[in-house]
């Protein structure tokens, strides 16, 4: 509710009004559903069973069916608001839960605190790392939390669970702190609160309340309230931009509620502990800093409180400071009977009550009446697959092998930068920018926008694209000739070579010729490959891909540059994926430059590959210009067989062909348009040795790579500028950095 309907709330509780008809804008007005139940539910409770609601008790551990019964008719007796749950198994919190639910006469709201998973009170469900191996996490992987929060609410859903007691968003700044420690996401006041709101957010994605703690702030404590009531001596200024600035944040972002911890705040109210001060409670919290959620005590049965306040004055002390929920009372009936005294004495008291009461029944009402008719029950094998590849999605992103081996190579001058993208399951887990774009360290910092020259991954990201769409449509058949559409091949040596085996490199073509040095245009340049000598035995070569570029031109009537951005790069939203990316309005500063040649000078913005340069920079076999995360894009599209976010491309079938080899008999490893894994792996190959059999990909001379593992459902993609200033010496390939660090991935991946 907003503070407008708060207000309203409570004057609809001092005059004993309905609040269930409300206006709209226009004056008309409309019954609203959440506060007819209310309403309805309020008419039917007594004085006693209000208090109760405000109140969420603990689960006795390891009850039999009949101690459970029991306590399942005793708390059903008390009318109690919840239960929370701290240790035991799935199936028997799942078994109670459904009981206790059964047996309630108002719904009951069911609370765990797991705060890196069910597994911490569960010994058989999942825990995941504590806060702090998150806080590792550099910001741009930030959505891993949000996928732990997500998860951990989808298995309380499924549970039962309506509140779980997390995030932990205290700052760490005590080092002796006996209590906090590795459950914080750190010391950094504004990566705490972010990775906060992620984890809140993707829990409360799944209906499930996320509850920021401890309030105002547990980090800088060398004492332990589950013991004795810590003190905090720091000014309001600090107290002001360190501690509440978690709970700020989070309160904007719309966390639903918020834990008022045992401390005593010394600059704020040096009598009472937090959790009990009506000045931090109502004063702070719910009025300067305008929280409108669930306000929940802290443990209320911690020492904390009770060395000072006994006989239910606790929970009473806690209801006037302004608390929704009054967690874990000692003495359940003492606690009613002593705040039921002070309401019956005191009209202001059965108000709280009262006001009280409706915000825990209205949360029910969102929380547990929508869902009563789902069912409940343990979390299935599927979840612990999920959590496992968010732990390995975590541990890559800390892991420092990848960013040791990148960061030697650019000391001994193998690259000035690079890009490196990894995709898992459809999703970027890793997204890493190092170096600069060239070895000046005034020269732009390599950001994940830069934009690389691809060289020879355009042969599989425009040419063999290109190649599959025509496929689709009948348009060519890979048995077909290339002399069929090229007529200028038909009275040559090269007449019969076929689309299949173009792409595979089965021809006995040359690898490569500098014709650039004879002529600067296309079509010449075509006619003398067409004209080049044969050679003993198929080998990789350029020439059959500026073959079958031209085959695409041909037989679609537009250039490659203009099909592949037809029916891919724009319908895919890729704006920095582009032959002649000046000419697509990228700017100069944001393109790593390639190799200074003696003739051209700094290559920068134009193709490196000379034939490709001379034919306009548009050719089959080099040309194209992008950025990793959009070559990823593109590969991951063919890794879901042809489809991306609901729009296909590519038949299946079509991905299928194109992706397995055809000349495995004759000793040749490739698919079609794509390298494959060697047919017996090593460290020194193509690929990394972990690679599977059913992977595919290909590797650029500018220093570039992009490999995709259907086995691992993984997309890996690697783009340097190696050959700047010169690529005379490839140090890139002989320190075997691409594969070494994709070696690194499979790793973390296997566990």
């Amino acid at each position: 509710m907003k503070k407008t309907l708060i207000l309203t709330a409570l004057m609809v509780v001092s005059l004993g009004m309905s609040n269930a008809q409300v206006f709209d804008s226009r004056g008309f007005t409309y019954l609203d559903p959440e506060a007819i139940w209310v309403d309805e539910t309020m008419s039917k409770l007594s004085l006693e069973q209000k208090i109760a609601q405000l109140m969420v008790i603990r689960v006795p551990l390891d009850m039999n069916d009949k101690q459970a019964k029991e306590f399942s008719e005793r708390i059903n007796g008390y009318g109690v608001g919840g239960v929370c749950f701290f240790a035991g198994t799935a199936d028997r919190q799942v078994a109670m839960t459904r009981r206790f639910q059964k047996d309630a006469r108002v719904p009951l709201l069911v609370c765990i605190d797991g705060e890196w998973g069910l597994g911490m009170r569960l010994r058989d469900m999942y825990s995941f790392p504590r806060n702090a191996k998150f806080g590792q996490l550099t910001p741009d992987a930030d959505s891993i939390v949000y996928r732990m929060g997500e998860e951990i609410g989808r298995q309380c859903r499924e549970m039962g669970i309506h509140i779980n007691f997390a995030p932990v968003v205290d700052i760490n700044s005590n080092p002796k702190n006996p209590v906090i420690g590795t459950r914080s996401f750190g010391t950094d006041p504004e990566r705490v609160s972010q990775l906060g709101i992620m984890y809140a957010l993707g829990m409360q994605s799944q209906g499930v309340l996320a509850v920021a703690k401890h309030f105002p702030g547990h980090g800088d404590t060398d004492a332990d309230s589950h013991f004795e009531l810590p003190v905090i001596n720091h000014t309001l200024e600090y107290i002001d931009s360190v501690d509440l600035y978690p709970f700020k944040r989070m309160i904007a972002a719309g966390v639903g509620g918020i834990m008022t911890a045992h401390l005593q705040v010394n600059a704020y109210d040096p009598t009472h502990p937090s959790s009990l001060s009506p000045v931090m409670v109502d004063g702070l919290l719910r009025n300067r800093l305008g929280f409108d959620g669930l306000i929940i005590t802290d443990g209320l049965d911690m020492k904390g409180v009770t060395n000072t306040y006994g006989l239910g004055r606790g929970e009473l002390a806690a209801l006037l400071a302004g608390n929704d929920i009054l967690l874990l009372p000692p003495d359940v009936p003492q606690a009613i009977e002593t705040i039921k005294s002070a309401a019956v004495q005191n009209d202001s008291v059965r108000a709280l009550v009262d006001y009280h009461c409706r915000r825990v029944l209205a949360a029910k009402h969102r929380l547990v009446v929508a869902h009563l008719d789902s069912d409940i029950r343990v979390p299935g094998e599927e979840h612990r697959a999920v959590c496992q590849d968010i732990v390995n999605d975590l541990t890559l992103n800390i892991d420092h092998r990848i960013d040791t081996i990148i960061e030697r190579a650019i000391g001994d001058t193998a690259m000035p930068g690079c890009q490196v993208v990894v995709m898992h399951h459809g999703r970027v887990i890793l997204n890493r920018a190092y170096g600069h774009q060239t070895y000046d360290p005034q020269s732009p910092v390599v950001t994940p926008q830069t934009v690389y020259d691809l060289a020879s991954l355009t042969k599989p990201m425009a040419t063999t694209l290109a190649i599959m769409k025509l496929v689709d449509d009948g348009q060519v058949g890979l048995g077909d000739k290339l002399s069929k559409y090229l007529p200028y091949l038909k009275k040559t040596d090269k007449a019969d070579i076929t689309l299949r085996q173009a792409l595979s490199h089965q021809t006995p073509l040359k690898a490569f010729d500098n014709y650039w040095t004879k002529t600067s245009n296309r079509d010449s340049l075509l006619l003398l490959v067409a004209q080049s000598a044969l050679v003993d035995k198929p080998v990789y070569s350029d020439f059959n891909f500026m073959l079958l570029g031209d085959v695409v031109e041909r037989v679609s009537g537009q250039t490659l540059e203009q099909y592949v951005d037809e029916h891919f790069y724009s319908p895919m939203g890729l704006r920095r994926t582009a032959f002649r990316p000046l000419s697509h309005g990228i700017a100069l500063s944001q393109i790593a430059p390639t190799e200074r040649d003696t003739l051209r000078g700094l290559i920068h913005g134009s193709v490196h590959d000379p034939n490709a340069h001379a034919m306009g920079g548009v050719s089959g076999h080099a040309g194209l210009f992008s950025t990793a995360e959009e070559v990823a894009l593109v590969m991951q599209m063919l890794l879901n067989g042809g489809q991306l976010d609901g729009t296909r491309y590519l038949k299946e079938k079509t991905v299928e062909t194109f992706t397995r080899r055809h000349f495995e008999k004759q000793g040749n490893r490739r698919a079609l348009g794509f390298d494959k894994q060697l047919f017996t792996p090593n460290r020194n190959g193509q690929a990394a040795f972990e690679a599977s059999q059913a992977s595919y990909g290909h590797t650029g001379f500018t220093g570039t790579m992009l490999w995709v593992d259907p086995e691992y459902d993984m997309v890996f993609v690697f783009l340097s500028n190696r050959v700047h200033p010169s690529a005379a010496v490839n140090k890139l390939a002989r320190l075997n950095v691409r594969t070494d660090v994709q070696s690194v991935i499979y790793n973390i991946l296997k566990q």
